[in-house]
């Protein structure tokens, strides 16, 4: 896609109406854009299919677990429903490894490696972060099409928001600084 028309770092806010129960009321935020198809992370679906000590002993068998303290709640999210054995890390900037990719129109990146995972729980860095297994993705032409049904609202993205802790107030907080009254928002696809 071309530059000015690029979704990367945007947010895709569910309408009210999303039949969908595995988006309903989700904010995706989109991770990569092209003509291919698009690809993103629900940022308000916490899951427990898996846990923190879970993914890390499923994931790091060259690491001694007995070193760690499982005591720090790492929440894992559900970035989606493609590929729920992947794991990702959406994090601040202010880490980076050579499986870092930086997320264009954010402050955030995503690394993909699981060498990242037991520091989530000691290090400083990142300082902001949050588990994923799972993405959301589309084919080449789906998304514009849900958009242009109503499905989605386009929003620029917020890293307060990203990040945000109470992932309940995620959804209603996107639309509230969109400026809309959910009130006025249909139920139904393809009505604003």
């Amino acid at each position: 896609m071309p530059q000015e028309t690029s979704l990367i770092g945007q947010f895709l806010i569910a309408m009210p109406g999303m039949d969908d129960e595995r988006f309903k009321k989700s904010v995706i935020l989109i991770t990569s854009y092209s003509d291919e198809g698009a690809k993103g992370l629900i940022i308000n679906k916490p899951t427990d299919i898996l846990s923190y000590k879970e993914i890390i002993e499923k994931n790091s068998q060259d690491i001694d677990l007995d070193d760690f303290n499982f005591n720090k709640n790492i929440g894992v999210f559900y970035g989606g429903p493609v590929d729920l054995e992947r794991v990702v890390i959406l994090h601040s900037n202010d880490y980076s490894m050579p499986e870092t990719d930086k997320i264009s129109n954010t402050e955030c990146s995503i690394t993909g490696s699981k060498k990242i995972l037991p520091l989530l729980i000691d290090a400083k860095f990142p300082s902001k972060s949050k588990l994923f297994i799972g993405f959301s993705e589309w084919e080449s032409g789906q998304l514009e099409s849900e958009i242009k049904s109503s499905d989605w609202l386009i929003w620029n993205s917020d890293t307060n928001i990203i990040f945000e802790e109470n992932t309940e107030l995620v959804w209603l907080k996107v639309i509230s600084n969109m400026g809309i009254n959910i009130g006025s928002l249909s139920n139904q696809r393809g009505f604003a």
